[in-house]
């Protein structure tokens, strides 16, 4: 009896090292090498690692091909776990893929002197997975955020290591120096000559801290949203390109514009907006911008409106449709100066008194004499009146004015759709043209931006 139960715990002592020897070369070695890879080939594009092997010779392009031949062999080493159709089998090979995707997630930001001009938030929410979602942050240098939110279509081990694969190299090329569309491109390439079945939906921004220009490029991602302070989440009306690695040649184009102190914009994968009500109505379609706008009244700061948002799904889609993972970023620019005051306006000339009333109230608060008075009024008056001229439609006029006592200037800026169009740029009309000379003449800086939404023209004049 006693040899009969000795060989019974020797049975199992040796299935138990076979299962651990079996699950360390199939699982949990190929995902170190991950982990390591991922760290080394950020190490390399910082210029912290040389890198002394076959294939690397410390060029841009030698980072995605290191990381697409590991994702290679890593993918032949675990792709047997899955290979069952037992539910324990797919239930293991989920497990692997959620250690993947959660490998992905980002670190927290570290200390530098932007840390007060925004706030920021991600999440990876759990659920039933039909795709490979992450979404990714980190800065270039000291005043420059990229935020990185992205879906791989389909849930197994390859798509997660696709993943990888997109997120790390996009890291890669934009901490080399590379631009944005140099990247997109870069990355889309090398994707490309993976000659898998695979692409990656991905939405690549990147933040200048110090003035609020976001630019960003849309890689087959969700559209996301804008809002404006004391105004309501809106889509961006922006192109669309193609995902990355889907064809060998797509030219990408920025999209850039000028976030104000107290804007926000929320980024999200696919998978967020295709939740299903019991009607098999979508999340995106009905519910989401409700779901942000209602998030507005109860001052909600970025964590808390991710999680105002989720619950909001999972509401919605409850005794209707699964809850599926999804990430989302959201991120609301801080920086600004307060004495910033602003005014609405309909973009007509006939509403011109309403801006020259705005702006004596305001510089008389502020002590201005009364001939330094008329002199700012003049120029606002004059700037307001080719604004209106260069107006795409019926519109309301933003104006905001600042006196900074401590520069000894009056900043004037003016938000409206102007087709991208410089109003101060010479149309031909004689009256025109003399109030945008005066404009030049009379102010100390005269600055157009043109933007998604609407287009900004901003002047700087010295007090007396």
């Amino acid at each position: 009896m006693n040899d009969v139960l000795l060989g019974v715990l020797s049975g199992a002592v040796l299935a138990c090292a076979v299962g651990y020897l079996i699950l360390r070369r199939r699982v949990l070695e190929p995902l170190q090498k991950l982990r390591c890879l991922t760290e080394h080939i950020d190490e390399l594009s910082a210029g912290e690692l040389s890198v002394q092997a076959e294939g690397i010779a410390g060029i841009p392009g030698a980072a995605a091909r290191t990381i697409a031949q590991f994702a290679e062999s890593a993918a032949a080493d675990v792709t047997g776990i899955g290979a069952g159709n037992s539910p324990a089998e797919y239930g293991y090979k989920m497990r692997v893929v959620d250690e993947i995707c959660k490998s992905l997630l980002p670190q927290a930001l570290r200390e530098n002197d932007a840390g007060g001009n925004f706030a920021l938030a991600g999440d990876l929410q759990e659920g039933k997975r039909r795709n490979c979602d992450f979404y990714d942050y980190f800065f270039l240098d000291t005043n420059t955020l990229c935020v990185v939110v992205g879906q791989v279509p389909g849930n197994g081990i390859a798509e997660s290591l696709f993943a990888v694969v997109t997120q790390t190299t996009i890291r890669s090329r934009l901490r080399l120096g590379r631009t944005l569309v140099e990247t997109m491109s870069d990355v889309n390439e090398h994707l490309y000559d993976l000659g898998g079945r695979n692409s990656a939906c991905v939405l690549v921004g990147v933040l200048n801290t110090m003035n609020g220009r976001f630019s960003f490029v849309n890689a087959g991602g969700t559209i996301p949203f804008l809002m404006r302070s004391e105004e309501t989440f809106e889509w961006l009306k922006t192109p669309i390109y193609a995902p990355l690695g889907a064809n060998e040649s797509v030219t990408y184009r920025p999209e850039t514009l000028r976030l104000n102190q107290g804007d926000r914009l929320f980024f999200y994968s696919a998978d967020l907006g295709e939740l299903l009500n019991r009607e098999k109505q979508s999340f995106g379609d009905q519910e989401l911008q409700s779901a942000l706008n209602r998030s507005r009244s109860k001052t909600h700061n970025m964590e808390e409106l991710l999680r105002f948002v989720q619950n909001e799904g999972a509401s919605f889609c409850e005794h209707g449709g699964d809850v599926l993972c999804s990430a989302a970023i959201a991120l609301e620019y801080q920086k600004g100066n307060r004495e910033y005051v602003y005014t609405l306006i309909r973009g007509v000339p006939e509403c011109a008194s309403e801006l020259t009333e705005f702006m004596r109230r305001k510089l008389e608060e502020n002590g201005i004499a009364p001939k330094d008075r008329a002199r700012h009024i003049l120029l606002g008056d004059e700037l307001f009146a080719l604004c209106c001229r260069a107006c795409t439609g019926e519109t309301d006029i933003k104006a905001e004015l600042a006196i900074l006592t401590e520069e000894n200037t009056l900043h004037l800026r003016m938000f409206a759709p102007m087709g991208g169009n410089d109003p101060l740029v010479s149309s031909g009309i004689t009256s025109g043209v003399n109030a945008a000379a005066y404009i030049r003449t009379h102010t100390r800086r005269a600055a157009f931006e043109a933007g998604i939404e609407r287009d900004m023209i901003e002047i700087v004049s010295d007090l007396e």
